[in-house]
């Protein structure tokens, strides 16, 4: 029985530190030219596996629900996965597909470009079917963006519901360019919906954050939205939370969002409240964006108190709007 099963893509990701100049939001590196690197870092990621680690050191029983070569690269991500105490029953070691693979070039500014192969990420439920029965033994789901057709993604919230297993889903570009009107209905099927500003600008097509909190949860019981430098905000229909970010020395920011979605979510998982989940989420995101790789420095419930027994102001504690009723 799992608290909580990651569902999405599994990768493995090249970090490297180029010395490129940025010009009006673009990395310049000449055609042609030989660059050289100041670094380079090799690590597991995509939001599957990043979040299944970041549940699994936050205590819960945690499965990963993906799809990977039969490769070098598919087998390191099992080695890791099994490394952290996470189930790999419900992994599909795909015959026809190489394992997901991203090249994050970082190192010019606090932002980075990725470079993406989607692979056998992108054949979730094709060549094998989804272990159904092992599914179903789960409280919790989280739905990350995985790059598949959006039939095996319904097929998956249909489950989840006809089996009362609760939702919590991020979704990346590839299900927020279906647009609002066709991700709606399945909107409807989960309890929380995790969003960066600019995918929920996308979506609902509101440049303000509280609008945008606004008119999705009418649709979602509870609806997050992170604001990178700003911190985050939460709103479960009675309550805005906003919850500050802290002041740190950023290295790079990949995997902050997973590391973010891994610590709220545990915190609902764990029946505790969305105040306390919006202090664990920002405080596991804030520590892995101060070092390389999406999942090395996630944190445990110990890591978490320290944290924020360290980085914890008057200005970054949760501020609370009550909405009374007219």
């Amino acid at each position: 029985m799992f608290d909580i099963v990651s569902v999405g893509n599994a990768t493995i990701d090249a970090f490297i530190c180029v010395n490129g100049k940025v010009k009006k939001g673009n990395l310049l590196l000449s055609v042609g030219s030989k660059q050289e690197v100041q670094s380079i870092f090799y690590s597991t990621g995509g939001g599957a596996t990043n979040t299944a680690v970041g549940f699994k050191r936050l205590g819960l029983r945690t499965g990963i629900l993906a799809a990977i070569g039969n490769d070098p690269g598919g087998k390191i991500v099992l080695r890791e996965l099994r490394k952290e105490g996470i189930s790999t029953r419900l992994v599909s070691r795909l015959q026809d597909y190489n394992t997901a693979y991203s090249a994050i070039l970082t190192g010019f500014g606090h932002d980075r470009i990725i470079l993406v192969y989607g692979g056998a990420t992108r054949h979730l439920g094709e060549e094998r079917q989804v272990h159904w029965t092992w599914l179903s033994k789960t409280k919790w789901m989280h739905i990350t963006s995985f790059h598949a057709k959006p039939k095996i993604m319904e097929k998956i919230l249909g489950f989840a519901e006809k089996k009362g297993i609760s939702v919590s889903f991020n979704p990346g570009m590839s299900e927020i360019k279906l647009g609002f009107k066709k991700l709606k209905p399945l909107l409807k099927t989960i309890d929380i919906l995790l969003l960066n500003r600019s995918e929920a600008e996308i979506l609902t097509k509101e440049k303000n954050v509280k609008k945008q909190l606004q008119k999705l949860q009418v649709i979602v019981p509870l609806v997050v939205v992170t604001e990178d430098k700003k911190g985050a905000h939460a709103f479960d229909g009675s309550i805005y939370y906003y919850k500050p970010a802290f002041k740190i020395k950023i290295a790079d920011t990949t995997g902050a969002g997973d590391a973010f979605h891994s610590g709220f979510v545990s915190e609902i998982v764990k029946g505790k409240s969305v105040e306390s989940a919006l202090n664990v989420g920002t405080a596991n995101a804030h520590s892995t964006i101060m070092h390389f790789g999406a999942k090395n420095k996630l944190l445990t419930q110990h890591g978490i108190e320290t944290f924020l027994e360290k980085h914890e102001t008057k200005r970054t504690k949760v501020k609370k709007t009550r909405i009374t009723s007219t």
